[in-house]
């Protein structure tokens, strides 16, 4: 067997909208003042869920750019820095805060006190983050084997996870394995750990809720564990990814071409900036609707907007966190710096105007003071997002 992925092949688009229910067209339709209007209190309204996956970048003007035989991208050390520095040392981290994690709602759910579930939501945060910080690169198994549905499937349905509470069922992690996407991973720990407005108290756990976290905890660090192993090693029968990564252009079925890989990463990029602004961010501001947040369970939407960004960061300059690597970035550089430069300016820009969103954006979503600076947030995002479609793609075409 071989992996059968390749360059603009992502997932599905998680827009919440097209996951069948929801709103009503006139109000998925209207400006966030005119959603004000017919949701003056700003209630939460339910849309079904939907499935999850790495997104491929919205269509986009491309102007022609013809580089010479010797500018075409042919440097196999930001491919092998993608693998080494960026996505392998990502899913390392996964799997240690998935695991830490796991312990910490073992510890809650063996002596439930107020400091045992202060360390499990801590730990769900600290993971969750590691998560946001990998999505701009949610491509091969990830997208492929289902993972990132399984780790990470939105908007979460409330109603598949209370069926199971309400089953009756044996909850153990074999069982909850077997289960839908929706009813396990990060939002159904979220929505048990946290409540459906971060108002859980510590006496409204019931025996039921703990017994499902117990199953939930192994069963999402295995799932993350699986995700590395699928790049490192190989998993169901299939070679490690990475192995099909590096030899692009020399043997990879999946990327023929030098070009044909970093095009991928380009795309993951594209495919990251367009969903935070227009989905996670979009969707929920112009429907003036705080259920189609990202984590609002949790309240904590705007940290993992902010990772979304640093992603993307992370893929373009080819090293996660304190690692360092060749990334496109030193690509678009050696043919135009001033560009490489504009780059880096508005993704750093995007960074900073999603720090200027009052938290949490759950409770600042549709207050009129901080409609402002969403708006900004979400124009330096579709700046970054434009630069990139239109003048770096090109460059990898």
């Amino acid at each position: 067997m071989f992996w059968s992925a390749g360059p603009l092949a992502g997932k599905p688009n998680k827009d919440p909208s097209a996951a069948g229910g929801g709103d009503p067209p006139a109000l998925s339709q209207a400006s966030p003042q005119q959603a004000a209007q017919m949701n003056p209190e700003c209630r939460p309204i339910p849309v079904d869920g939907g499935g999850e996956g790495g997104e491929e970048g919205a269509g986009s003007r491309r102007p022609a750019v013809v580089l010479s035989p010797e500018q075409r991208f042919q440097d196999r050390q930001i491919l092998l820095d993608f693998a080494d520095q960026v996505v392998i040392p990502a899913y390392e981290q996964l799997v240690a805060d998935t695991q830490a994690l796991s312990q910490a709602i073992q510890a809650f759910v063996q002596d439930p006190n107020a400091q045992t579930l202060q360390a499990a939501r801590q730990a769900w945060s600290v993971a969750r983050i590691t998560w946001e910080e990998s999505e701009a690169f949610a491509f091969g198994p990830a997208a492929y084997l289902g993972l990132d549905a399984d780790l990470d499937e939105w908007p979460l349905n409330e109603v598949e996870v209370l069926e199971v509470l309400n089953s009756g069922d044996p909850l153990t992690p074999e069982t909850v394995a077997e289960l839908e996407s929706g009813q396990k991973g990060f939002r159904a720990v979220a929505f048990l750990l946290f409540g459906v407005d971060n108002n859980k108290s510590l006496q409204d756990f019931t025996e039921r809720d703990r017994e499902y976290l117990a199953a939930l905890g192994p069963v999402l660090a295995d799932t993350a564990a699986k995700l590395l192993k699928s790049w490192t090693e190989g998993v169901q029968g299939l070679p490690a990814f990475r192995e099909e990564w590096v030899k692009a252009g020399e043997g990879s079925k999946s990327y023929l071409t030098l070009q044909a890989a970093a095009e991928e990463i380009a795309q993951g990029i594209l495919g990251m900036l367009d969903e935070l602004g227009k989905v996670k961010i979009g969707e929920a501001f112009a429907q003036q609707n705080p259920f189609l947040l990202e984590s609002r369970f949790a309240h904590h939407s705007l940290p993992e907007f902010q990772a979304n960004v640093r992603s993307v960061q992370y893929a373009y300059l080819g090293g996660f966190r304190d690692r360092k690597g060749r990334g496109l970035s030193q690509f678009v550089r050696d043919i135009n710096p001033n560009l490489d430069s504009q780059i880096q300016s508005e993704l750093q820009a995007a960074a900073a105007a999603l720090q200027g969103i009052p938290a949490p954006i759950e409770k600042s979503l549709c207050d009129a003071n901080a409609r402002g600076s969403i708006t900004a947030a979400m124009e330096k995002i579709e700046d970054a997002f434009d630069s990139f479609a239109q003048e770096v793609v090109p460059l990898l075409q």
